[in-house]
């Protein structure tokens, strides 16, 4: 049967890996991992997978990292997180010529009623509330991320370095405390400014990698506008993909903050134990892949997103990918974590 993604090159394929097969031996990869989460049911089976595609199509470079580092028995309940925090970010960044607030203003209002019936229409939102309730996900944080996505939709750039950190806060911390509780239920949260130091790694890596997507579809600049005035360039210069010395420098200076926030990250991550391992260095692993896709764009990444597949650095790949494994091991001793 087709895998998701074929794992010499990175590349997604074409979209065949959720279903699963009536017999059971021949269960896909994508079965097992239901099966391995307690996901029993047609109709609950096919609303994980629909979160689960969803995810895919929306942004493999999660994807990606999820099938192939977290355990089989959360996989299921992560991706409906990142399918939900996908699709209300989808919605904040409607281009400002077409932009209509009803849609974001509709679904805010379905997922609080949602969390308080359990009850939704579409399927991928019925697999998140499930999830919620499975993993006792504080209400608490869904609805800092509603807010924070209402807030961002009116925005078009960010002002100052500050008005980026905010982001963060409203956005990537709450987010980041339910993919902990997804993952690792029962386990206490890494202090504040480890989980900080990772969403910071995360968002910085990613808006350079959809500079070029977030210019164009959504007309939403994510490089602080102080930093522009400080190599004099302008937001025309970015998006009209002008290759320029002070554009160049700009983006190093960009990247630069990036690979500071990812070492950041490793460095406030790697004390807390084989459970954190688990969870935060696959991510971290494949964003300074993306980083060095990025890095090699140069001027040429306000033209086109970054995708798969990336350009690899196999050592840093190997190591950290065995550091992973090292991770799943330890974790599954200590704590019965099911990784296969």
């Amino acid at each position: 049967m087709t895998p998701p993604w074929n794992p010499l090159s990175w590349k997604p394929l074409s979209w065949k890996p959720l279903s699963w097969s009536t017999a059971p031996q021949e269960l896909t990869p994508w079965g097992h991992a239901l099966n391995a989460a307690g996901l029993r049911g047609d109709r609950l089976r096919a609303d994980y997978t629909a979160a689960a595609g969803m995810a895919f199509r929306r942004y493999p470079l999660w994807y990606v990292p999820t099938r192939l580092f977290m355990p089989a028995a959360s996989q299921p309940y992560l991706l409906t997180v990142i399918a939900f925090g996908l699709h209300g970010d989808n919605l904040a960044d409607v281009p400002a010529h077409e932009r209509d607030p009803e849609p974001l203003y509709t679904w805010n209002e379905q997922v609080r009623k949602g969390l308080r019936t359990g009850q939704a229409e579409q399927p991928f939102l019925r697999a998140f509330l499930h999830t919620v309730a499975t993993r006792e996900l504080p209400h608490s944080d869904v609805h800092t991320i509603l807010a924070g996505q209402a807030q961002q939709s009116a925005y078009t750039e960010y002002p100052t370095e500050e008005d980026y950190d905010e982001h963060i806060e409203r956005i990537n911390m709450p987010l980041t405390r339910l993919i902990h509780q997804v993952v690792l239920p029962g386990t206490p949260q890494p202090p504040t400014p480890a989980a900080r130091a990772h969403a910071e790694a995360i968002q910085r890596t990613d808006d350079l990698a959809d500079l070029a997507k977030d210019l164009r579809h959504s007309g939403k600049l994510t490089l602080p506008l102080t930093d522009l005035a400080r190599f004099g360039v302008t937001r025309s210069d970015l998006e009209s993909a002008r290759d320029t010395r002070a554009v160049r420098a700009l983006l190093a200076h960009a990247c630069h903050k990036a690979r500071s926030a990812q070492a950041a990250a490793e460095q406030a991550l790697s004390p807390l134990g084989p459970e954190c391992e688990l969870l935060y260095r696959p991510g971290l692993l494949f964003q300074h892949q993306v980083m060095n896709t990025v890095e090699r764009r140069g001027a040429s990444l306000t033209r086109h997103p970054v995708s798969l597949p990336l350009h690899l650095s196999p050592g840093h790949l190997v190591g950290g990918a065995l550091r992973v494994l090292h991770g799943r091991l330890r974790a599954a001793t200590s704590m019965g974590v099911q990784t296969r």
